[in-house]
């Protein structure tokens, strides 16, 4: 569309190489959960059936409704195969913490994990937890199957024949769904069966293609544990053709006057909608309320609710959630995934029957709970996807009964288009609400930003004051330090001064002390010399003495002979007389004295 969303995708849709993204498609993984979305294999997923899948994954709805941007670029409003495995791998991307974006695809990251679904690893179980024809469509597939008197619980093929054919479908579609409902391969179909051969006939009126295998979601429970598979297999109708009678459109037995009301293929219908319209059982009253509730709820105002609109207003009963789906699907009776103000007030009518009376909704809506506007349609719809004409076996008037089938056919493919325009205008009304919403908060950013504007100004203002404040202190602040810097030079130079005086006093007392310790040493060796002199000149005082008694005795001994000598010597004649020896040792006793007193002269020295 013009709207920004519109423009939003086209951006995106630019920026995806030709063709996209191209994941493979053989991860098994993936392929899962393409499989629980898409049983059918129609190849494309609706944005309900996507969004209800997707919320499993607990993330926020901002980052769901990016994902579905980047992986629905085109606006297209549906998923095709490959646009789901990018969403799955966006999940993953953002589950595991990274940047959810086209950019991050190829980044290595384990599968993305969706609460109330099973572990893609567990396929079987997988299959066993689901399938695909709906609770509701099943209890009108069986209203069809008891009309149509099973011998046995099973129907043969002359007795579904007939409700196939109705259809008006291609022989060749017809006999691939009767082999794909055939499981167990015995020519006839009990219940279950039965109800998947009407469920591939809706979908292919629907234009969805029949597969060529049945996939697993459309198993049914009772059949899995024994379900062969069969890729090969011929797609044929019963082998017997049964009799040209059989192919009228009236069953035998005078069950029902008329396929329209037995073989019906419509899902809308049930074997009671050919009595007369019955009254609505939600009450004016109780409508009113609800139509208020309904306008406070729909902020798009586009005519419908979602699901996610109307949760907390469903989640406020206290009911459980599998009854509130329940609800909403006998409520959404077109299976559009929104509620109109009438199916809104149909879910608050049976919520409130369940919450105040206890009673439990049913499991096909009775006649009287259809909405009244939907009546009318339901019935058209099922003419023009039907068709009225029967088989007559005159090939003129079946020429004609199959024109006017194919000109109903073609009547019902108009008012779908129809449908589908309106919804295009609807979605280019909520577009252009969108601009206009977007228009406005844009105004109101704008005079946001404008406003944040002048306050930045003024406090930008304020601070140049400031700064020039902070300036000028700055400017004496510098003019201080440069005045202490030069107090602090003196200071370090008169330092260094003294520090230089003091280093010479110190190395002057050391020099000193180094004196006075030499000085110290010499005192003691001094002393010690004295001490040795003393002993010595006491010790030579010693020998003094006893020499010089020895001399004194040695002197009283010669002193009488000298005298002796002295009287003899006084002639020569008696100095002849004496012999040589004795003078020899008389001069030799002089010579002693003479030293003695010499040696006691140079002591006193």
């Amino acid at each position: 569309g013009g709207g920004p969303s519109g423009r939003r995708r086209r951006k995106m849709a630019a920026l995806i190489p030709l063709g996209g993204p191209q994941l493979s498609t053989g991860s098994p993984s993936y392929e899962t959960y393409y499989k629980q979305v898409d049983p059918a294999c129609v190849g494309r997923i609706g944005a309900s059936d996507a969004a209800l899948f997707l919320k499993k994954s607990g993330l926020t709805d901002a980052v769901l409704g990016k994902i579905w941007d980047l992986a629905d670029p085109e606006g297209k409003g549906f998923l095709d195969k490959q646009g789901f495995f990018i969403a799955l791998r966006l999940v993953a991307c953002a589950q595991s913490g990274h940047d959810v974006s086209l950019g991050n695809l190829n980044l290595a990251l384990p599968p993305p994990k969706f609460h109330d679904s099973p572990s893609p690893l567990q396929i079987s179980s997988s299959s066993d937890a689901h399938w695909a024809v709906r609770m509701e469509e099943k209890a009108k597939f069986d209203g069809i199957f008891e009309s149509l008197l099973p011998v046995n619980g099973l129907l043969s093929g002359d007795k579904v024949k007939p409700v196939l054919m109705n259809s008006k479908l291609p022989l060749d579609i017809l006999g691939m769904v009767w082999d794909l409902s055939d499981i167990d391969k015995d020519g006839h179909l009990d219940k279950d069966e039965f109800a998947v051969a009407m469920h591939l006939v809706y979908r292919a009126l629907e234009k969805e293609p029949v597969p060529s295998v049945l996939p697993p979601s459309l198993v049914p429970p009772s059949k899995r544990k024994k379900t062969p598979a069969f890729p090969g297999a011929v797609p044929v109708l019963p082998a017997s053709p049964p009799p040209k009678d059989s192919l009228r459109s009236t069953p035998s037995h005078g069950s029902v006057n008329s396929l329209n009301s037995t073989g019906s293929l419509s899902p809308k219908h049930s074997l009671k909608q050919a009595q007369a319209p019955a009254a609505w059982v939600v009450p004016i009253t109780d409508k009113a309320r609800y139509d208020e509730i309904f306008l406070k709820t729909d902020l798009d105002l586009d005519g419908f609710v979602s699901g996610l609109e109307v949760k907390d207003i469903f989640m406020h009963s206290g009911l459980s959630q599998k009854l509130l789906a329940h609800i909403w699907a006998l409520a959404d009776t077109r299976q559009m995934g929104k509620l109109n103000k009438e199916q809104f007030a149909l879910a608050m009518f049976l919520i409130q029957q369940k919450v105040s009376k206890g009673i439990d909704p049913p499991q096909v809506l009775l006649p009287e709970m259809v909405p009244p506007s939907e009546r009318t349609t339901s019935v058209q719809d099922s003419s023009s996807s039907v068709g009225s004409g029967e088989f007559t076996g005159v090939k003129e008037l079946d020429d004609i009964s199959q024109e006017i089938s194919q000109l109903q056919r073609e009547k019902y493919s108009l008012e779908q288009d129809i449908r589908e325009r309106e919804e295009a205008i609807r979605q280019k009304t909520t577009e252009v609400q969108d601009l206009q919403n977007d228009l406005d908060r844009e105004t109101s950013s704008l005079q946001e930003l404008e406003a944040q504007k002048q306050d930045a100004q003024d406090r930008l203002d304020e601070m140049d004051q400031q700064k020039t404040k902070l300036k000028d202190m700055l400017s004496d602040v510098r003019q201080k330090c440069q005045e202490e810097t030069q107090v602090i030079s003196s200071l370090k130079m008169q330092i260094q001064s003294q520090e230089s005086d003091l280093k010479s006093q110190e190395d002057d007392i050391s020099r000193a002390k180094a004196e006075l310790s030499r000085l110290q040493q010499e005192e003691t060796q001094l002393e010690q010399s004295i001490q040795a002199g003393k002993v010595q000149l006491e010790t030579i005082l010693k020998s003094l003495k006893s020499t010089q008694e020895e001399i004194n005795q040695v002197s009283h001994s010669f002193h009488g002979v000298d005298l002796l000598f002295s009287t003899c010597t006084d002639s020569k004649e008696s100095r002849a007389l004496l012999p040589k020896p004795f003078l020899k040792s008389r001069i030799c006793g002089a010579k002693t004295q003479t030293m003695s007193g010499m040696c006691k002269t140079h002591f006193l020295k």
